[in-house]
């Protein structure tokens, strides 16, 4: 990379000297220029760095500094002052100077390391411009980045649904950025400017959701001391996002879909008919289609959300997007960290970045990077910086809970015989099939071996798989849920019915 410095100084020699030492530089062009009024007529050629005197006759350095920094020029400068004149300089760095330097020999010596660290700064930030100038132009919307045909798709996908007011609905694996693809959508429509509210249906407890979407009035139930206008109401004329739709209950479902055909609400407690206009986006990371055959998911809000659906590959499908997102976070973070100028992503390490599944997704690969620079206490980063597991089949949080796996353990390990033998159910614990843990249990009173000969029910199995993806996830609850498959909302239901929580 070449790098334009400008040299300004009115002592001849002095310059001479400077350009001498800096053209030892094969990386460097060095332009020359004795009075102020001859470099701000050059600035137009972008130089990537002054180096400014400070007493020059005419235009002196100072005023050159201010003359820059009102073009709004982000080039950094470099104040030389004589020995007299250096709380001159300290006033100049004060206006927006780099650093300064006094002309001494001494201080000649020095003028090596800090044009390199200036020098490294603008290269970095260089780097990071042209990524995301690229990015912006060919694989981004609205912050989500990806070359991969699977994101060109969604991309399209988004351009579409912006033309409309249709709802959408964005199915993808926890982390793969389904937010982003509402604000997207949002932000790019006629709704721009009307309010973009969330709502993140996992975490709200199911009492208190159905206030949550359509308020309530005072008294309306014990704790209810003022009116509350819900989130319905508060999105009117923008969008609403419904995340994690899938973990409302059966009711509250009825209770939408009303309101969403009838375009009016009722708050809780209160009798009057409230218009609004929200578009409605919802996300989630479970199949409805599997719900509504469990009668989990009411068909006809299903017909009535999944009017545009979106769904988002996970990045473990997007190839080369994985490297394309890691340079992305990994750049972005070291120029906001400063410190951490000059690391480098090892090859090893952008072998192990390829191999790895990411069962967290973006979000995943985002915290294994900057957790890896903060690790990292070498020039680059290694695998072993990235915490993620050598073979791609593995998380490196717990032991994925497959069915080839579970198959392995004891006390499943009796699962075909059991199924063989129906009658054997007797004293086993029932298991609704319609199991609204969201566990796919397929008939009632399924037992299971124990390893012992015994018989152990779904039930129990499930109080098993609960717990051991909570102790291995280090009492992480979403992290286990992930691993489970199953929401937020279940995994906590779940961890309370049976006792396992800390």
């Amino acid at each position: 990379m070449n790098y334009r410095i400008f040299v300004v100084d009115d002592d001849r020699h002095y310059a001479r000297m400077l350009s001498y030492r800096l053209d030892k530089n094969d990386n460097y062009t060095v332009n020359v220029f004795h009075n102020g009024e001859e470099v701000l007529a050059a600035l137009d050629e972008k130089p990537d760095l002054v180096l400014l005197d400070i007493m020059m006759p005419g235009i002196d350095g100072v005023e050159v500094l201010r003359q820059m920094l009102t073009r709004v020029l982000d080039v950094p400068v470099i104040m030389v002052s004589a020995q007299g004149v250096i709380d001159t300089a300290v006033e100049a760095m004060k206006l927006g100077a780099y650093d300064y330097i006094t002309k001494g020999q001494d201080d000649l010596v020095k003028l090596d390391s800090i044009v390199r660290n200036v020098l490294e700064k603008v290269s970095l930030e260089r780097e990071v411009e042209t990524l995301r100038s690229e990015v912006t132009e060919k694989y981004q919307i609205k912050g989500m980045i990806g070359e991969s045909p699977a994101m060109q798709e969604v991309f399209r996908k988004i351009q579409k649904a912006t033309r409309g007011d249709l709802m959408v609905a964005i199915q993808g694996e926890s982390g793969t950025g389904k937010e982003l693809v509402a604000k997207a959508i949002h932000y790019a429509s006629a709704r721009k400017r009307g309010p973009f509210v969330v709502v993140n249906c996992a975490a709200i407890p199911r009492e208190l959701m159905e206030s949550e979407f359509f308020g309530h009035e005072k008294g309306s139930f014990t704790g209810a001391h003022a009116r509350k206008i819900g989130k319905f109401e508060q999105a009117d004329g923008g969008t609403i996002f419904l995340d994690e739709i899938g973990e409302l209950d059966m009711d509250l479902q009825a209770k939408l879909l009303r309101a969403l055909q009838e375009g009016e609400l009722t708050r809780v407690g209160g009798s009057e008919l409230i218009d609004f206009d929200a578009r409605v986006i919802c996300a989630t990371n479970r199949d409805v289609v599997t719900m509504i055959r469990d009668a989990q998911f009411r068909e006809d809000l299903y017909y009535r959300l999944f009017q545009f659906p979106i769904p988002l590959p996970p990045l473990r499908e997007r190839g080369s997007d994985v490297l394309l997102l890691s340079n992305f976070f990994f750049r972005d973070y070291v120029t906001k960290h400063p410190d951490f100028k000059g690391k480098k992503i090892s090859t090893q390490a952008r072998r192990a970045i390829e191999n790895y599944t990411w069962p967290g997704n973006v979000r995943e690969l985002k915290s294994a990077i900057e957790r890896a620079i903060l690790l990292s206490d070498e020039a680059e980063i290694s695998a072993p910086d990235l915490m993620i597991a050598d073979q791609n089949t593995i998380s490196p949080w717990a032991e994925r809970l497959t069915l080839a796996e579970a198959a392995e353990t004891s006390f499943v390990a009796a699962v075909p015989k059991a199924l063989a033998q129906p009658e054997s159910t007797k004293g086993s614990t029932p298991v609704s099939g319609n199991d609204a843990d969201g566990f796919d249990s397929d008939e009632a009173d399924v037992p299971l071996g124990d390893g012992d000969g015994g018989i152990v029910s779904l039930e129990e199995l499930k109080h098993r798989a609960v717990e051991r993806a909570y102790r291995l996830c280090d009492r992480n609850v979403d992290r286990a849920a992930v691993e489970l498959g199953i929401g937020r909302t279940t995994m906590y239901r779940l961890l309370k019915r049976f006792e396992i929580m800390d």
